[in-house]
């Protein structure tokens, strides 16, 4: 065999070799899972422990009286996500937002998620599963010059702050200057790690709140935001090998979940 094919043939190799060493981190099983629906309360659930998530709103420094306050709104949805005739519409909802400050500026309302509620609440992280590759959500926006960002923590419990685009519009981050319902999306960025060398091999990302902000020169005596359909399009693949079973959660939890 002459030297450039046998160079040839041992490069192709060392390309296979290589690709199947990194196959882990290579998307494989892609798939979309609903993280919160808003249809009324106990919609949703903490993956980790089966907990319904509750939902409180929090206002910063200038909050009028009796403000930030929330509800959940059934019989609505968005007609671009559903239709305008769903299949049991009475059984759709979404989370409103009813807000107002009693000056002007970076005022901000924040939508924290956790377990329990009036004095029980308590802040909990949403899990995100598998390695998140983008999160999306439905603002219903009443033309006032507000921002939205989502809030997330790494398991190493560094934060992050990333800002959401519209489809039609990626030139406004963040902006819901708009009137009506608008699907919103961010990719989560590479920098944000979501796997280790180690077994289990997840690094779960988290969800820690949703956060709108007002413009400094915009109104805020009274307005409404709603909110539905909170998803992300994530790897759900994982590497089988013998005794893969012991780095699941649910094995985890059964055998450490009360341990001495």
């Amino acid at each position: 065999m002459k030297r450039g094919s046998l160079l040839s043939l041992l490069l192709i190799l060392l390309v296979f070799v290589s690709g199947v060493l990194s196959a882990d981190d290579t998307t494989l099983r892609m798939e979309s899972q609903i993280i919160e629906t808003w249809d009324g309360e106990d919609s949703a659930y903490f993956s980790d422990t089966g907990d319904p998530i509750s939902w409180v709103v929090r206002g910063s420094k200038f909050s009028a009286e009796d403000r930030p306050r929330s509800a959940y709104v059934m019989n609505e949805w968005p007609a671009d996500l559903f239709g305008t005739k769903p299949e049991a519409p009475e059984s759709l909802g979404v989370l409103g937002i009813n807000g107002a400050f009693n000056r002007q500026g970076f005022n901000q309302i924040e939508l924290i998620p956790g377990t329990g509620s009036g004095d029980s609440f308590v802040e909990k992280a949403i899990p995100l599963p598998g390695r998140v590759q983008m999160v999306d959500f439905w603002v219903w926006g009443a033309n006032y010059d507000y921002y939205v960002e989502l809030h997330f923590r790494d398991f190493r419990g560094m934060a992050y702050v990333l800002t959401p685009v519209r489809r039609e519009q990626k030139r406004e981050p963040g902006s819901i200057k708009y009137v009506g319902w608008k699907d919103m999306y961010v990719d989560i960025p590479n920098y944000i790690k979501q796997a280790v060398n180690y077994k289990p091999e997840l690094a779960t990302l988290s969800l820690t709140k949703i956060v709108f902000t007002t413009h400094p020169a915009e109104v805020v005596s009274d307005f409404y935001i709603y909110l539905d359909h909170l998803k992300v399009l994530t790897d759900m693949q994982e590497s089988y090998y013998d005794g893969f079973d012991l780095t699941s959660p649910q094995k985890l939890e059964e055998i450490w979940g009360a341990g001495e």
